[in-house]
């Protein structure tokens, strides 16, 4: 306790020495967990738009079916496989869907587009259809009118009321055509979705296509998305796996998956050049007091302080200032990743743009975790401490008679 007392009476002898190297440390933790915080909350917004506005955490499809998404790898979802799904821990809700391709028409324009047909309650509660619908009204159990996604409606010319005319390839090759009335007009994040989605009722679209009874997947509400692997696991176990596949999200969206992968390599490399310029900070900092205080030391070794004392003193001193710069860094931080979690930015002009030719909803929402504080004020308080490492060597070396006369 003693030790705790004089180190920190220590740090305070010479304030501008120790509010310097913990300025140090508060711009490295500030500058990691800002920079940090915006390029994770990028990724988790990429993978919403897409995993909860469409696919879900998890899928339970026909063997084969992810590879070829033909309505002919199709399957009949009865009442014991639903069952057998949603007592699996952590299911909450099996959403039985059927999904295919189709040419939408409206008078002379056409264009390729994505029909999900769903229970539009049950769907619901994973995409939140219903709270997307910028005109019109959400479908009801046995509607026979679809929704129609922001940008396709654009394309297509069509708003609410409007026939929307479908065209396609059915079940085991039956032709597929059909008019539906334009119930609604929803806004997706993704830009891919937002330009070709169209929803029906589960009824409707195989009435569509002509597949009665069958589905194309399970789209799973889960508990916790973090346990999906977990949760795929333990369905594989209960599931003939040559008769279905289980997959996760990052399974089915591979692409995205690589997207973010290389985008976060980037983002490490500019976040590791940013700790070195930090750290040679920090260390010319504490270099230059280890200098200044050479002296010092020669002076309480002098008067019968152990070495091995006097070491782990500077070592306290250097944690304690550690602290209160990681600690200051993570109180300045908190309020800017905050609000901008709270309220994401939003480019516009060029910037938006570009985003929006790559698939990626043209916001910037900043991710507040409480593990990514955790990981950086870590890897900051690592840092200081082997920077310490040259005071206790400077102090090792010591010599009394050189000491005093520096």
């Amino acid at each position: 306790m003693e030790l705790l007392s004089l180190a920190w009476r220590n740090i305070w002898r010479n304030k501008r020495r120790t509010l310097l190297t913990a300025a140090s440390i508060f711009t490295a933790v500030f500058l990691a967990l800002i920079m940090r915080s915006m390029q994770l909350g990028s990724y988790d917004k990429i993978v919403s738009n897409v995993v909860e506005f469409y696919t879900g955490y998890i899928q339970v499809h026909a063997q084969g079916y992810w590879d070829d998404k033909s309505l002919d790898r199709s399957f009949v979802a009865d009442t014991a496989l639903v069952r057998k799904v949603e007592h699996v821990k952590g299911v909450s809700c099996p959403i039985p869907r059927l999904e295919s391709f189709a040419l939408a028409s409206a008078g002379v324009r056409t264009k390729g587009v994505l029909v999900v047909g769903t229970d539009p309650a049950l769907d619901n509660r994973l995409t939140a259809v219903a709270s997307r619908i910028r005109r019109g009204t959400m479908l009801t159990g046995d509607d026979r009118g679809a929704l129609l996604a922001e940008g396709a409606a654009h394309d297509l010319g069509l708003s609410v009321g409007d026939s929307l005319v479908l065209l396609g390839q059915g079940f085991h090759g039956m032709s597929a055509a059909g008019a539906f009335p334009v119930r609604g007009i929803v806004h997706f994040g993704s830009p891919d979705l937002n330009n070709r989605m169209v929803y029906m009722t589960l009824g409707a679209c195989r009435d569509f296509y002509s597949a009665p009874g069958r589905v194309t997947s399970l789209a799973l509400v889960v508990d916790r998305p973090k346990h999906a692997h977990a949760i795929a696991g333990d369905l594989r176990k209960i599931l003939d796996p040559s008769a279905y596949e289980v997959m996760t999200w990052d399974q089915m969206l591979l692409e995205v998956v690589q997207e973010i992968q290389s985008d976060n390599a980037a983002g490490l490399i500019m976040l590791g050049v940013l700790y070195v310029i930090v750290i040679f900070g920090i260390f010319g900092t504490i270099s230059m007091m280890t200098v200044e205080r050479r002296r010092e030391f020669g002076v309480v070794v002098a008067l019968g302080m152990d070495k091995a004392l006097l070491a782990g003193t500077v070592l306290l001193e250097t944690l304690m200032i550690s602290l209160v710069g990681i600690a200051v860094g993570m109180l300045g931080a908190t309020p800017v990743v905050w609000y901008f979690h709270s309220h994401p930015i939003r480019l516009t002009g060029e910037a938006a743009t570009m985003m929006v030719q790559f698939g990626i909803e043209p916001v910037m929402p900043f991710l507040f975790d409480p593990s990514m504080y955790a990981a950086h004020a870590g890897i900051v308080l690592a840092a200081t401490l082997v920077c310490a490492l040259f005071p206790l060597w400077v102090i090792g070396r010591l010599r009394v008679a050189s000491a005093l006369r520096s």
